[in-house]
């Protein structure tokens, strides 16, 4: 059954160290706990006396679980723990022993060496790699300062703590470091920026899970609210904070925050009920607490009876703050203190002390007012120092990251050149192959059109007569006709081929790329004018602008006007029984304008039949995106032709 204990112990013990291992960079153990704990490590300690990194680990565990409430015994265990990883050469335990010593050293107020071991474990963390236990350095090296009132030195450990605990995502961290320096602003009177980092704290107490963070953080929206005289705020505040402080600290460790709630409540005029209180809290720091709590219950005792028009016991607490404070330089109760003793004096008819007092207290209000103009602006001159390494450090990454983005786009803009080039080329392929297809397509469609425009000519021309002359020589062939009219039947074959072999030229020479130009059309229509209106007894008046000679003229174009022209005299030779005949050709824009005036009676109501008439004519012009008007009436006939020159 011993045995069966024994065996039950050690499995205890065990179960508690991993749990305290894995809180030992964590949130402490809640009050409840911290003995049971301390006395199974205190146990197991003395049962394995073995002096190896196994006992640095236990001594380091129960040093971090006493810090907050047995100072003095956590520093022993430290050092012990401290003296044995040396030995060892243990890192990750020298590491913990250092910055237990810290912590301890702040504890007890003696905050030179306390800066030591925190700088040793910054060290020392920043070594090994272990970026928490940095952040820990980081922010006790902070406090120290701002407990020193060297706001000036805080401000540095406190902003790289800070933004290291958001490097590794730590709410815990980063919570405790957010209200570190809300506090430093609040020192520095810079209430708008201490208030919004106290406020982000206060956003990461869920994530947290840290009774000591949250009471950490009450603590500090008390003193905010504290600050703007907000005194029922303040003290619900402070009273939130009490109550997650009683969950790890002892009664010691409550003092300061009930000394503060103490003195909100003789702030809202409960002076009784505050008074009340602070006998007790004076009982507790005369046998736990330090000097400072001791002048400062003092004090508040003093305060609440100089309010109830009782000078005689406030001068007697005042005096007793005033004896506590100034040995311990504690400039802030004893300057409150001087100033109650002057009012008490005063109201007891005590007219020269009072006088004293009031010099003194105006000496302490002096004393202090230059001590914290020469923090804030060593503060101030430790910031803009620290702003302006920021800004180089900036400059360089920034440097350093524009040079790698130059780099960056120069590669990006040689692929970009090169794709572009690929996509430009296969655009100029495309756009080659589809030009060139739609080139050929346009001169297969071109040269369709004319085929068949020259086989429609060669139809209506020259079919009809190879039909007339091939009927009249079948008709000579069978001899049916006496020798005279046999004569006038060869003479009409003979004009009717002589006809056809000119339409036949005319259709070559509609198609010779030799002829694309306005001075040969104008040859061709004044030789086909020639040909055929003298010898029909019509004069001629054809003129051409000279700048019409020099224009180019696109095939369909010419072959339109041509055509138009020789349909436009036949019918004038016919039908018109004119005299004269007027030509005229110019430019208009660009559009190439013919006119065809005669002086006779006009054309009858219709052109002729089949493929000629002005039916052929409007077709012709229109096939070109050209125009044509005919005024037919007497006297005379005019037929406009307007048709594009491109």
């Amino acid at each position: 059954m011993c045995c069966n204990g024994k065996w039950l112990f050690y499995l205890f013990v065990c179960l508690t160290l991993g749990s305290i291992a894995a809180q030992a960079q964590g949130p402490p153990l809640p009050l409840a706990r911290v003995a049971a704990v301390r006395d199974s490590i205190g146990r197991l300690l003395a049962a394995e006396p073995k002096r190896d990194t196994t006992r640095v680990g236990r001594l380091n565990a129960l040093a971090f679980i006493l810090r907050t409430n047995e100072a003095p015994q956590s520093q022993r265990l430290a050092r012990q723990a401290l003296a044995l990883a040396q030995q060892l050469k243990f890192s990750k335990g020298l590491v913990e022993a250092h910055f237990n010593m810290g912590y301890s050293f702040r504890a007890l107020n003696q905050y030179d060496s306390a800066i030591y071991y925190s700088r040793r474990a910054l060290d020392l963390s920043q070594f090994i790699g272990n970026r928490y236990t940095q952040t820990r350095a980081y922010y006790n090296l902070a406090r120290i300062y701002t407990e020193q009132g060297n706001y000036a030195a805080a401000l540095g450990p406190s902003l790289d703590g800070l933004a290291l605990a958001r490097t590794i995502h730590n709410a815990r961290a980063e919570l405790f470091q957010l209200v570190q320096a809300g506090r430093i602003e609040l020192a520095l009177g810079e209430y708008t920026a201490a208030n919004a980092h106290v406020f982000e704290a206060s956003r990461l107490v869920p994530a947290a899970h840290d009774p000591l963070g949250t009471g950490y953080v009450q603590f500090a929206l008390g003193d905010l609210s504290r600050q703007r005289g907000q005194w029922l705020a303040a003290r619900h505040h402070y009273a939130q904070a009490g109550a997650s402080y009683g969950q790890v600290y002892n009664a010691r460790g409550l003092l300061p925050v009930e000394l503060s709630q103490a003195e909100m409540t003789d702030r809202l005029g409960e002076h009784q009920a505050a008074r009340q209180a602070t006998y007790g809290l004076l009982r507790r720091a005369r046998t736990t607490g330090t000097p400072e709590q001791v002048a400062q219950a003092t004090l508040l005792l003093a305060q609440t009876w100089l309010a109830t028009a009782r000078p005689d016991s406030a001068h007697h607490y005042a005096t007793l703050s005033l004896a506590t404070a100034q040995p311990s330089t504690l400039r802030l109760e004893a300057r409150d203190a001087a100033l109650v003793l002057a009012q008490a004096s005063n109201q007891l008819g005590q007219g020269q002390e009072a006088y004293r007092y009031q010099v003194l207290a105006g000496a302490y209000t002096d004393s202090i007012t230059g001590e914290a103009t020469r923090r804030r602006v060593a503060a101030l001159e430790a910031q803009a120092a620290r702003s302006r390494q920021q800004i180089q450090i900036e400059l360089l990454t920034q440097k350093a990251r524009l040079q790698t983005q130059q780099q960056e786009l120069e590669r990006f803009r040689y692929r970009q050149g090169v794709v572009a080039l690929m996509v430009l080329a296969w655009v100029v392929l495309m756009s080659s192959g589809y030009l060139l297809w739609r080139y050929r397509r346009r001169e297969a469609l071109r040269q369709e059109a004319l085929r068949t425009r020259i086989a429609a000519d060669l139809h209506d021309e020259v079919g009809s007569m190879l039909t007339q002359i091939s009927m009249q020589s079948t008709l000579l062939r069978e001899g049916r006709y006496a020798p005279a009219q046999q004569q006038a039947y060869l003479d009409q074959m003979a004009e009717a081929s002589r006809r056809a072999a000119r339409q036949m030229s005319d259709a070559v020479w509609s198609i010779d790329a030799r002829y694309d130009s306005a001075a040969s059309l104008l040859d061709r229509l004044r030789d086909h004018a020639h040909e055929v209106l003298p010898p029909a007894g019509l004069e001629l008046d054809f003129v051409a602008e000279p700048t019409v000679a020099t224009v180019p003229l696109p095939l369909a174009t010419r072959q339109a006007l041509y055509y138009i022209y020789k349909e436009a005299l036949h019918n004038v030779v016919k039908h018109a029984q004119a005299q004269q005949v007027c030509v005229r050709l110019r430019l208009l824009g660009q559009q190439l304008e013919l006119l065809v005036h005669d002086d006779g009676q006009g054309l009858p109501s219709a052109g002729r039949r089949g493929g000629q008439g002005l039916p052929n004519m409007r077709m012709r012009a229109q096939s070109v995106g050209g125009t044509i008007a005919v005024d037919a009436a007497a006297p005379g006939t005019k037929v406009v032709v307007r048709l594009p020159l491109r």
